[in-house]
């Protein structure tokens, strides 16, 4: 029998068997839960992955919530026309559709992403939780094309936008690799937006600058010059030395992300104890604000 022919109990199935036996125990009440919700669907009948396309939209809200999560981690490519359409009808929905469909990384979904976010930075009041949006959905497609490392480094500069928003690009331009190219305009204006963030007010530019300029400073190449970054130690010891707050939805704080950002200028490369591994114990998370 083929994947996409089985049913979805069968493939819950195969998605628990491929974890450790660690892994399992640790998700054993997330299971319950989750094949709940395949049997109320079954009690629908839905059963297979083409009824639950076809069912989506007009689905109670905690179902259609646990198929937007399954088609995110199925990567079903099935569902992009259904997702792109509720992306525009179901508001509550949409941060979950724009990662469901990062997820399946389908051309159309990015080019609605990016032909949202060019519209919203042209806007003289643009909307920032479309934005929000369009940073989900091409999170995981950064570095496929200039369009789209153009789109998440411009929200990342610009200052008229939420710190949080600011700080969500900045997380995305972490793996992209243009902006890692010093020859480029593209790492200048990374490397200034970033040694600026350091100053910033808000604390989720400032704790994303900071990992962009670790970042943009990981040369994996101990012998290569990262001399351009010492305009921001000044700055990060400051940091480092007077920071304490959690960082905005991490367990450790500013300091300690200050530190490992000296760590990587001074060596080129991260350090294996890093931040979260140092403060691993504590259960406390930093506040994060979404106005």
């Amino acid at each position: 029998m083929k994947q996409h022919d089985k049913t979805l109990s069968e493939q819950y199935r195969d998605f628990v068997d491929r974890r450790t036996d660690e892994a399992r125990l640790s998700c054993l009440a997330f299971d319950r839960k989750n094949r709940r919700h395949i049997s109320t669907l079954a009690c629908r009948n839905i059963s297979t992955t083409s009824q639950l396309i076809a069912a989506l939209p007009e689905l109670p809200a905690n179902l259609k919530d646990f198929a937007l999560w399954w088609f995110m981690v199925t990567r079903e490519r099935r569902a992009e026309t259904t997702l792109l359409a509720m992306l525009k009808s179901d508001n509550d929905r949409r941060l979950m559709c724009a990662a469901a469909l990062s997820s399946i990384g389908g051309s159309r979904s990015r080019r609605e992403f990016v032909r949202i976010g060019q519209r919203e930075l042209a806007a003289a009041n643009p909307d920032r939780h479309l934005l929000d949006v369009v940073i989900q959905g091409l999170k995981m497609c950064i570095g496929e094309t200039a369009e789209i490392d153009e789109l998440l480094l411009t929200i990342y500069e610009r200052v008229d936008l939420p710190g949080w928003l600011r700080g969500d690009a900045g997380d995305a331009l972490g793996c992209c690799s243009r902006i890692m190219d010093r020859r480029t305009t593209d790492f200048r204006r990374a490397w200034t937006t970033a040694r600026n963030g350091l100053f910033d007010n808000d604390i989720e530019v400032k704790f994303w600058s900071m990992y962009v300029v670790m970042q943009l400073a990981n040369t994996f190449d101990s012998r290569r010059s990262n001399a351009i970054f010492a305009d921001a130690l000044p700055q990060l010891r400051k940091i480092a030395k007077t920071d304490h707050r959690l960082a905005p939805g991490f367990w450790w704080p500013m300091s300690a992300e200050a530190e490992d950002a000296m760590y990587v200028i001074k060596h080129g490369q991260g350090r294996d104890n890093d931040a979260g591994m140092r403060w691993l114990g504590n259960t406390e998370r930093g506040p994060m604000i979404r106005d």
